[in-house]
């Protein structure tokens, strides 16, 4: 069992839950517009289904199931949402990071089901030579962001934080382009994982969730709370699934096709 696995379904159980409570799918981070037909039906199915499959998440004989909903469902909202929009306006800078940030979310759910589901270490590990240089990726956009975005982000950050807040807007997407870069060579991956990971959760306890706190309607506070908080747990998901990689699969686990002695001894 790893810890990644409950944190990442725990988030999306605080993500969901304030859409419940403010009727508002900005809650979730999802740019659904008010017009859309049957909106507030689906906007209660969508965070009910996001709250009750974070549930399933962190239980460990749901987890399985639980997981790949959550996958499905960032995956869904990647799919209808945020790549048209991306793809309508390739220059828009924003549009690219809203892609990273579900691709990112997905990941998460995909790398808890390799924890949950008995999909055995030779299947994990080729979904990680997938996930691990696309989620690398991402964090060179979420990087970019940082710079490109820089008033936007130094405006979050607390005045009370030496040196400047400008100077830690641009340190947090140092960071992210760095980590970014050790996750999709595999140099120091699952180091760059775990600080990733400390990052967000202190972003989280600093950043996000005094905003929370002084404006508790606020459904962008809440949106980056929540969305902050499945990032580290897909980053925390991340470095568990790292530390799985570096460990030789033992010979029990292997298939026979991966094992030519056993097929010379079969034929």
């Amino acid at each position: 069992m790893t810890i990644g696995r409950r944190v990442y379904g725990l988030a999306a159980i605080i993500l969901g839950i304030p859409a419940l409570v403010f009727g508002s799918f900005s809650m979730l981070g999802q740019p659904v517009p008010h017009a859309f037909p049957f909106y507030q039906p689906l906007l209660y199915a969508a965070a009910g289904l996001l709250v009750l499959a974070g549930l399933a998440t962190c239980l460990k004989r749901t987890a399985a199931i639980g997981s790949l909903a959550l996958a499905a469902f960032f995956a869904l909202f990647l799919i209808l949402l945020h790549l048209p929009k991306a793809a309508a306006q390739p220059l828009v800078w924003v549009s690219w990071e809203n892609v990273a940030e579900n691709i990112v979310k997905l990941l998460g759910g995909i790398l808890a089901w390799t924890w949950a589901a008995p999909a055995g270490e030779a299947r994990a590990a080729a979904i990680m030579r997938i996930a691990r240089p696309l989620f690398g990726a991402c964090l060179i956009v979420f990087g970019i962001s940082e710079f490109v975005y820089a008033g936007f982000t130094a405006a979050m950050v607390p005045a009370w934080l030496p040196p400047a807040q400008l100077f830690w807007a641009y340190a947090t997407g140092a960071c992210q382009i760095a980590a970014g870069l050790a996750v999709v060579t595999g140099i120091r991956a699952r180091l760059a994982a775990i600080l990733l990971t400390a990052m967000y959760l202190v972003f989280g306890l600093i950043v996000h969730l005094p905003r929370v706190i002084a404006d508790p309607s606020g459904a962008m506070a809440w949106a980056e709370n929540g969305t902050n908080l499945v990032l580290a747990g897909a980053a925390w998901l991340l470095a568990d699934s790292l530390a799985r990689a570096g460990r030789p699969i033992p010979p029990s686990l292997m298939g026979i096709a991966e094992r030519p002695e056993l097929q010379e001894h079969n034929s």
